[in-house]
């Protein structure tokens, strides 16, 4: 059990830091949205690069939260009936929709995001959205790496829905008794 600990303390360590990392993503597209609108409306010369960078940073934050959300469960759920269950009846919901829906999906998604993150790579792809064409490279490899990591964060909270399930308790990370 120490070792299952130790796996999934460092894949929800991996979440936590990649999703405040990428919050300042957040940041840059503020940013890069004023100053084109500056560009656009002031100086009356927009940029080149502006629109391309914006939808790219806004897949990167997109895409980059994923699993930090669900580490910390912020997922958009309709609470009708679940809020009102006890804990091991949710873990156990949880469970069979992650095993019915979840795992497929985020399965494909992974391997198809580092299927073309590879191809975009050899065929040295550009974006072909604004007129700038930037290669979509690097872009193609956050998405991977993104799918990646919340198939990671899937299998930690599986494993944790697993522990409540059985045990009845949470699983505890840390000695101060949180997650």
């Amino acid at each position: 059990m120490i070792v299952i600990k130790g796996i999934i303390r460092a894949i929800d360590w991996l979440a936590e830091w990649t999703g405040r990392t990428a919050s300042w993503v957040a940041v840059f597209i503020m940013l890069t949205v004023t100053f084109e609108v500056f560009m656009r409306f002031v100086f009356r010369n927009p940029t080149k690069w502006a629109f391309d960078t914006t939808i790219m940073a806004g897949g990167t934050l997109f895409i980059l939260s994923t699993a930090y959300v669900m580490l910390h469960n912020a997922n958009v759920r309709v609470d009708i009936f679940y809020a009102k269950w006890p804990p091991r009846v949710q873990a156990l919901v949880d469970l069979a929709f992650t095993l019915l829906y979840l795992f497929g999906a985020i399965t494909v998604f992974t391997q198809q995001s580092w299927i073309q993150a590879r191809l975009s790579f050899l065929q040295r792809e550009i974006s072909q959205w604004g007129y700038w064409e930037p290669s979509m490279v690097p872009f193609r490899f956050i998405i991977a790496y993104g799918f990646s990591l919340l198939a990671l964060e899937t299998l930690s909270w599986f494993t944790k829905s697993i522990y409540l399930l059985v045990t009845g308790k949470k699983l505890v990370l840390n000695q101060k008794g949180g997650n």
